[in-house]
């Protein structure tokens, strides 16, 4: 026994794993489940790390994060919306927070379960989130005050903030959500190689990647083609995502006449590609956090025209990385031909461009 522990005694302590929980709600392929694969695939074959993903099932995560050796999964089917089974996956998450070093909440819901479950189990300084775009965004009224007293709530749960643009954090402290030393400012990244390809532009494609949801205003796009095509009649617009808005995007069009010139392609794992025949990307969201879309065009060499909102300024320069527009189809119209629009090469392949997409590049 005593030659035992003395052998013991000699052996190298070997750390355990820092516990990694990450919690994501939605269900599509947008922008939050794409941040989220990022970190796993960045961090699973990292021993120094031990990652469960809760997540909802079905969903394109939880097939992705299924394919990574030694990445565990939990089922995490949250509505978007307060709902009554809020309190079920509160109690499914408590066990998980329990055992884990850093709980990561990714997006609104995610957010604040997370929050709560680390509150309820002494894991308060464990906790961070990444709101990816503020809840309250998207609503007016006492809905909209509702959502951020409940941010000014949640935040005392969390020991840090992580904002992907400084004007989300900006938005954040001005309305009283969290302390100015919470928060840290970490843009979105990209992979460059899996977008640097050679291109073969169509100048008449215009391209528009997220949900066909109200924050993205589909319509819009919709609007903005039907005036281009008065003056350019074989413009057409290719857009990738799926959402509620589908069959009132494929209406509108109908009644607008274009519908021949609209492609819904829906979610697809083919949007390199698309980019690399695009002649521009359009973005006509009413807001966002961070947008890959855009970094996604920039490290493609895609020109970009943006409506102008908040945080989009951080990514594009109008005029030398793109170009920025008001918010109705005819200044969306109009910048897709100014002179100085983005399809002459200059553009696309400045050195400007060029230097914003390789400084968010993973």
């Amino acid at each position: 026994m005593g030659r035992a522990c003395g052998q013991a005694r000699g052996l190298t302590h070997v750390p355990r794993p820092i516990r990694v929980l990450l919690i994501a709600q939605p269900f599509d392929a947008a922008g939050v489940p794409r941040h989220v694969l990022d970190i796993v695939e960045e961090l699973h074959t990292d021993q120094r790390f031990e990652l469960t993903v809760a997540c909802p099932l079905p969903s394109v995560l939880w097939d992705r994060v299924g394919r990574l050796p030694g990445v565990r999964r939990m089922r995490f089917t949250a509505h978007r919306a307060p709902h009554p089974s809020d309190l079920l996956w509160l109690a499914r998450l408590l066990p998980l927070v329990r055992r884990s070093d850093v709980v990561h909440g990714h997006s609104s819901k995610a957010a604040w379960l997370g929050r709560a479950a680390a509150l309820l189990t002494g894991r308060r300084t464990s906790s961070v989130v990444t709101p990816h775009a503020w809840s309250f965004w998207a609503f007016s009224g006492a809905p909209r005050r509702a959502l951020i007293a409940l941010e000014r709530l949640a935040a005392h749960a969390c020991a840090a903030i992580l904002a992907v643009s400084r004007h989300e954090r900006d938005e954040g402290l001005r309305l009283g959500v969290g302390r100015r030393e919470q928060y840290r400012v970490i843009p979105n990244g990209i992979n460059l190689q899996r977008w640097s390809r050679d291109r073969t532009p169509d100048r008449d494609v215009v391209l528009m990647v997220g949900r066909l949801a109200p924050q993205k205003r589909p319509e819009l796009a919709i609007r903005a083609l039907a005036l281009a095509r008065h003056r350019r009649p074989t413009m057409r617009l290719v857009m990738a995502g799926s959402g509620e808005l589908h069959d009132h995007v494929a209406t509108l069009a109908t009644q607008l006449g274009v519908r021949d010139a609209v492609h819904l392609v829906g979610d697809t794992d083919d949007v390199p590609n698309l980019m690399a025949g695009a002649g521009c990307l359009l973005m006509s969201s009413v807001y966002e956090g961070c947008s890959l879309a855009i970094l996604e065009a920039m490290g493609a060499g895609v020109p970009v025209v943006a409506v102008r909102f908040g945080g989009v300024d951080e990514l594009v320069e109008d005029g030398v990385t793109g170009l920025l527009s008001g918010e109705s189809p005819e200044d969306i119209a109009w910048a897709r031909r100014r002179p100085s629009s983005p399809m002459p090469s200059a553009i696309s392949a400045s050195p400007a461009r060029r230097t914003s997409a390789a400084a968010m590049s993973s």
